[in-house]
């Protein structure tokens, strides 16, 4: 879409991406999407139920041989930040992603300054498995940035949802 094309001007977008600002061609995104195979490299949108407009994507790139899968979500409309929406397509995703295609876990990489996406990910269970002291330059400041590696294990998934089912049971 039009819109996917401009979400790398968003200043919050550039930020958490540590990309520079800048537009993509109708060619250029169409480049980029032809990158995903839909074998071992995933790309999906997420679009607003009532209006169709295209509002998020993610990728996922499968990895450890076909047990693990990278994940990334990009809530690329600003309106659409901080509502829940990453949240609830991790949750779906993440079920189909264990229960249906069977991967022993979920990983997820985050710049070290992404203090919500950290607090999300811990608060839901994910672990800390690996820290990349300075493995990117700040696309801003020149600054190394750390990385840090979470994952999120089917048997963990699984525990979270029945204390929560539990949980819910209880009151």
């Amino acid at each position: 879409s039009t819109r996917w094309a401009e979400w790398l001007n968003d200043p919050v977008a550039v930020r958490m991406l540590n990309a520079k600002p800048r537009s993509f061609s109708q060619e250029e995104l169409r480049d980029y999407i032809r990158a995903f195979d839909q074998t071992t490299r995933l790309l999906t949108g997420t679009f607003e139920r009532q209006s169709g407009r295209h509002i998020a994507m993610w990728t996922g790139d499968i990895i450890a041989e076909g047990r693990k899968i990278v994940l990334s979500i990009l809530i690329g409309e600003p309106e659409f930040r901080n509502l829940g929406v990453a949240t609830e397509i991790g949750e779906a995703i993440r079920e189909h992603f264990f229960e249906t295609l069977d991967f022993e876990a979920v990983v997820a990489q985050v710049l070290s300054y992404n203090t919500i996406v950290i607090a999300a990910l811990e608060h839901r269970g994910w672990s800390l498995v690996q820290t990349h002291r300075g493995a990117k330059i700040s696309s801003r400041t020149g600054e190394p940035i750390d990385v840090l590696v979470y994952e999120l294990s089917r048997e963990a998934w699984r525990r979270r949802e029945r204390e929560q089912a539990a949980a819910a049971a209880a009151t």
